[in-house]
């Protein structure tokens, strides 16, 4: 998987997301405290989202980290399966999938801690 695709794959499934909530590109920015074309450059897998966004999109919205990061809902991504995903990076995106996991993390800190 190289970094550019992996950035566009998750572009496509936040446009399909903001799509199905009849939401523009816009009033999400607006709702994410971003720019417009920030969301742009993220649809187009021009730009990855910094850990900050990724938190307020997924807790602002309800999505879940592992869907927009893997394509996959949470209870489809198996300790297994991850792993063997994990194996099979490049040496050049790990620092990228890092980023997400620690979002992802921090993600789950911040739900737990909301209970």
């Amino acid at each position: 998987m190289n970094q550019d695709h992996n950035r566009y794959d998750i572009g496509q499934r936040i446009r399909s997301f903001r799509l199905s909530k009849n939401l523009t590109q816009a009033e999400l920015a607006e709702s994410l405290d971003v720019s417009t074309n920030y969301i742009s450059e993220i649809e187009n897998g021009k730009k990855g989202m910094s850990q900050d966004t990724l938190c307020r999109l997924c807790l602002t919205y309800h999505l879940s980290a592992d869907f927009l990061l893997f394509g996959k809902c949470e209870e489809e991504v198996s300790r297994q399966s991850l792993f063997e995903s994990l194996s099979s990076i490049p040496a050049d995106t790990i620092p990228v999938v890092i980023e997400y996991l620690e979002a992802s993390l921090k993600i789950r800190k911040l739900e737990k801690n909301s209970i």
